[in-house]
């Protein structure tokens, strides 16, 4: 359970290790646009610190899959050289997590195949990803669906494992959501220690924090709608 057990004194630590992270890598985060969603990629990390999307019903809620479901995770054929990493998920405790979940792109074939590139996965423990993670993927469909119209930020900070046979694929200590209502101007803020052991009886609300508590763990800054960091670059509609 974490909505309290986050201490201000560990925030300050996982937004410090962010923040000089960000300063030493420099240009290290390379903005990588795919169809439906935006990725900021840590070279080193081998993995986004940050990926963007907007969502809408169209996307998703269509009366046939149009998607590959025989589709596999692979490269981002725009950065071959650092997001080949599929030999170095195997054999390890974590899954590959999708940023942006492959059912929200159900009616584009293409859309949906790139959501299985790495620039849209980071490692998460397997209860994580198979829970909650997923719930909130679930959450913002249906708020797509009732407010026509969402954006969806996602972002990993901090370290705290390595995984690899080929590349140093770090394991982020903290992943968080942030679901942006425009017709609203609303912010639905979620938050996860990425290595906490698993609770049956957890659930979402244990998880949700405030928009200042984001942007003081990832060194970010939200203004009606719009990201605001040293790496993040304007792109229309992410």
């Amino acid at each position: 359970m974490q909505k309290t057990i986050l201490s201000r004194a560990s925030i300050m630590v996982a937004a410090l290790v962010f923040a000089l992270g960000i300063n030493s890598y420099g240009q290290d985060i390379v903005k990588v646009r795919n169809l439906n969603y935006t990725s900021y990629f840590s070279k080193s990390q081998h993995l986004p610190v940050l990926v963007i999307y907007s969502l809408t019903p169209d996307m998703f809620n269509c009366s046939k899959l149009k998607g590959d479901q025989n589709v596999k995770l692979a490269a981002d054929p725009q950065l071959t050289d650092v997001s080949d990493l599929v030999d170095d998920y195997r054999s390890t405790l974590f899954e590959e997590a999708h940023m942006m979940a492959p059912n929200e792109n159900n009616c584009d074939k293409d859309a949906y195949t790139e959501s299985y590139y790495f620039t849209n996965i980071m490692p998460m423990p397997r209860n994580l990803h198979k829970s909650l993670w997923e719930k909130l993927h679930e959450k913002e469909m249906l708020k797509a669906k009732k407010y026509k119209k969402v954006k969806v930020f996602a972002g990993t900070v901090g370290r705290n494992w390595v995984i690899g046979h080929n590349n140093n694929v770090i394991v982020p200590e903290w992943c968080w959501k942030v679901i942006y209502i425009p017709s609203t101007d609303e912010y639905l803020c979620y938050q996860f220690h990425n290595v906490e052991p698993y609770n049956d009886r957890d659930n979402l609300a244990n998880h949700k924090v405030d928009i200042n508590t984001i942007e003081s763990l990832a060194g970010v800054r939200f203004v009606n709608g719009i990201i605001q960091a040293s790496y993040v670059t304007a792109t229309p509609n992410n």
